[in-house]
């Protein structure tokens, strides 16, 4: 059996690995893209599955050797297609699909032009525009650096993918992206120039792996290519860095409209508005709401949750821009998926009387539909606008609320809330005063649970702490909370009440805060009701586990006539401080940033809690490290099988790579007969003790393999520098290898014959010597031979 070298066009792997990163690349440069919308997957995923068939297709495209301008078209029309099919669901461009993705391409230039980047989910999709244009990247990447071979040129592109985010909302763009686009230039400069110096002249260290490998060129992949590659890649990278910063901020109209952007939130005071409110001399409606929900009540405005030894404020607002107030909400946090509960759809009308930069709801909110710059707390779950000119001032919108009824008996057993919210609903002052801390210690002390020590705290206020009610001061400063709960000073209006209960709740270790808004509804029609500006309200909630938020009423009944049902309901009695086992199923809260499973219902007891996620995803780590640790072996086995049956090139290669793996290296620059004379000193002897560590090796321990080498070396020289070509014996040649690397093997020990086939060192980058070294050593030895 012969083989006869040939030279051949470029193998159809080096052009697909190079059109696949040039895509890969273009890809993950896109991903930057993801600050202009909130749903960044509905264009992303799609252009992953695009972009790889348009590198298939370009790649295979050159490899036939078609025309650049037949491969483009191609490539156009096949992503015209899938665009066309992602948006509108269907590839055939009929009158109506057509007409369906203008109408499609034209709401996204609408919604770009009205929302600030990113785009909320409520919005028309920008999908059209993020499609159209990525196919349109790719395209320009695959023919810059896979038609053209300008790689440079390419990396422009690139970079300027990556600087539309940055020059257009003024925002960083995905360092994650920067990093994959940097990695992925320098991996396709080094791909283009190798393969160009693979044509410079004979190969003495060429990539003999590819059978269509040209005998006549230098080695592949060099060290002056790659340490080209490396220093060109970091200039572009630098550049690549510092360009989106130095670059202006466009003036232009996309993603600048009235729509949500991140900016820090400025909100009026909503304890001024409630003394404002509270004391004007007409009592007038404020909101109509429409619903089938009995008798609304307890309409939250806002949420205070800071409290400066003084006042009770909303804290620092900084409202992520995905948490628009449009579609459905975060689930309830902190409440148990057992927890009863009833949902009811409100409809609420605002006058221009009311004039807010909060938009009253319930306290629990599932799905939420409002027009305007609205955004939603996810820790707080109330809303406020971002712009000043958007208020609730003859606003209309409607929202699903989520009326909560907690079950005492879970309140009463439930551990510690402060694990499972912010820290901040704990914080009490220095400035409170020891007698407060006393105070609230004292009102307390005969309750054994938190929840109980809450129901004492309502009670004191409302009947036993001789409390009264008034607004005849509520134009004047509150007064300090010491003087309020002195008992000579104990008059005050809801404000005050809500606010001294709830940092006497803190004192005691139970997360609180202060909620604003509406207490009771008049009936206006049927199933109308309104809520009148002398009906503004303040009141606490405090957090338990298992039940989330819940409000309490401490204001005397002569404001607030009746009390949460919760709170008055009968106990069990209390034995003794409850255990943990005491305390029953409780679902796991999840911390701020997290959001409640309301599928989450497993609990203890229920046979259900054998932990199947841990154990599958510890199966699939395992054997994801299994993977890879056989990968390295897998690989060089196949190429072993794949150069054995290869030309006398991959069969030189192979045993190059086989001494690599047993630690010898491989003496670059010389001849083939001065490498032989090298190589041969490796050799073991077939008579002695494979155990040995360091057994004894020299060409005079293997004789049959020295001549298989004689043979081997005479073949590789034959088919090097025969001016013809010379024909060579492929099948004697395969056995030679085969003699020889047995030799080598006897030569080594046996951990290192077992290291040489788990972690082959011949599958990492090897510092090749540049072309022209190579030239004159080989010169040197024939000179010298």
């Amino acid at each position: 059996m012969t083989t006869r070298m040939s030279r051949r066009r470029t193998p159809l792997n080096r052009t697909l690995g190079l059109a696949g990163v040039a895509a890969a690349t273009t890809w993950f440069t896109l991903l930057s893209w993801g600050t202009f919308t909130t749903a960044s997957a509905r264009a992303s995923v799609p252009l992953f599955f695009i972009g790889a068939l348009i590198a298939v297709l370009g790649g295979l495209g050159r490899w036939l050797r078609l025309p650049v301008v037949v491969v483009l078209v191609v490539q156009v029309v096949v992503g015209a297609m899938f665009v066309l099919g992602t948006v509108t669901g269907s590839m055939l461009p009929t009158p109506t699909t057509l007409d369906e993705f203008l109408t499609a391409f034209s709401d996204a230039i609408a919604s770009a032009q009205a929302f600030r980047a990113p785009i909320p989910v409520g919005a028309p999709p920008i999908t059209a525009i993020v499609l159209s244009a990525g196919v349109v990247a790719f395209i320009v990447v695959d023919l810059l650096a896979g038609a053209l071979r300008r790689i440079p040129l390419a990396g422009l592109a690139l970079l300027t993918v990556y600087s539309v985010p940055v020059s257009i909302t003024g925002n960083g763009a995905s360092w994650f992206a920067f990093v994959a686009m940097a990695i992925g230039f320098l991996s396709m400069l080094y791909l283009v120039h190798a393969e160009q110096v693979e044509r410079w002249g004979r190969g003495m260290t060429g990539n003999a792996d590819d059978e269509d490998a040209d005998p006549s060129a230098f080695g592949v992949r060099t060290g002056a290519v790659r340490g080209s590659a490396v220093a060109i890649g970091a200039t572009a990278t630098s550049l690549a860095l510092a360009l989106p910063i130095l670059v202006p901020t466009l003036d232009v109209t996309l993603f600048e409209g009235s729509g949500p952007g991140t900016r820090q939130i400025e909100v009026a005071d909503p304890m001024v508005d409630l003394r404002r409110d509270l004391n004007r001399g007409e009592d007038i409606p404020l909101l109509r709401v429409t619903t089938s929900q009995k008798n609304p009540s307890y309409f939250r405005l806002a949420v205070l949750t800071r409290f400066n030894g003084d006042t009770w404020t909303p804290g620092d607002r900084d409202i992520p821009e995905t948490q628009v107030a449009r579609g459905m909400m975060p689930p309830l946090l902190g409440v148990a998926s057992g927890t009863n509960r009833t949902q009811a759809r409100y409809r609420v009308e605002v006058t221009s009387d009311f004039d807010s930069e909060w938009l009253p709801t319930t306290p629990q909110v599932s799905q939420m539909s409002v027009l305007g710059d609205w955004r939603y707390d996810r820790s707080t779950m109330d809303f406020m606008s971002t712009d000043k000119g958007v208020t609730t001032a003859d606003l209309s919108y409607e929202f699903s609320g989520v009326e909560v009824v907690p079950d005492p008996e879970l309140m009463d057993n439930s551990v510690s809330g402060g694990a499972a919210v912010r820290s901040a609903y704990l914080e009490v002052p220095g400035s409170v005063s020891g007698e407060i801390r006393s105070l609230a210690a004292a009102v307390t002390a005969d309750e054994a649970t938190r929840f109980r020590k809450a129901r004492a705290l309502q009670q004191w206020f409302r009947e036993d702490g001789g409390f009264e009610y008034s607004t005849a001061n509520v134009d004047d400063d509150p007064g300090s909370l010491s003087a309020f709960l002195a008992e000579s000073g104990r008059v005050g209006y809801c404000e005050q009440f809500a606010a001294s209960m709830a940092i006497m709740a803190r004192i005691i270790g139970i997360p609180a805060r202060v909620a604003v808004g509406f207490l009771n509804s008049r009936p206006a029609g049927p199933n109308q009701y309104e809520f009148w500006a002398h009906d503004l309200h303040a009141w606490p909630e405090l957090f338990f586990p298992g039940a989330g938020w819940v409000r309490f009423e401490p204001t005397p009944s002569v404001r607030a006539e009746t009390v949460p049902a919760y709170t008055s309901a009968d106990l069990a009695p209390v034995t003794s401080s409850p255990s943990p086992s005491a305390r029953g199923p409780v679902d796991e809260v999840p911390t701020r940033g997290e959001t409640a499973d309301p599928d989450a219902g497993a609990t203890e007891g229920d046979g259900s809690t054998f932990p199947w996620l841990g154990v599958v995803l510890a199966t699939l780590a395992l054997l994801l490290v299994a993977a890879l640790v056989l990968l390295p072996s897998f690989v060089r086995r196949r190429r072993r099988e794949r150069r054995l049956l290869g030309d006398i090139e991959a069969l030189w290669a192979e045993l190059r790579d086989h001494a690599v793996d047993l630690g010898h290296g491989w003496p670059h620059g010389r001849s083939p007969r001065a490498t032989a004379a090298w190589l041969a000193g490796w050799f073991g002897s077939a008579d002695g003790d494979e155990s040995l560590d360091r057994p004894r090796h020299g060409a005079e321990h293997a004789p049959d393999a020295v001549r298989a080498l004689d043979r081997l070396v005479e073949q590789v020289e034959r088919a090097r520098y025969s001016r013809s070509g010379a024909s060579v014996d492929a099948e004697q040649a395969m056995l030679d290898v085969r003699t020889i690397e047995e030799a080598l093997d006897r030569g080594v020990g046996p951990r290192v014959r077992r290291r040489s086939r788990v972690l082959p060192r011949s599958l990492r980058p090897s510092p090749y010597v540049p072309a022209r070294e190579v030239v004159t050593r080989e010169t040197s030895d024939s000179v010298r031979g």
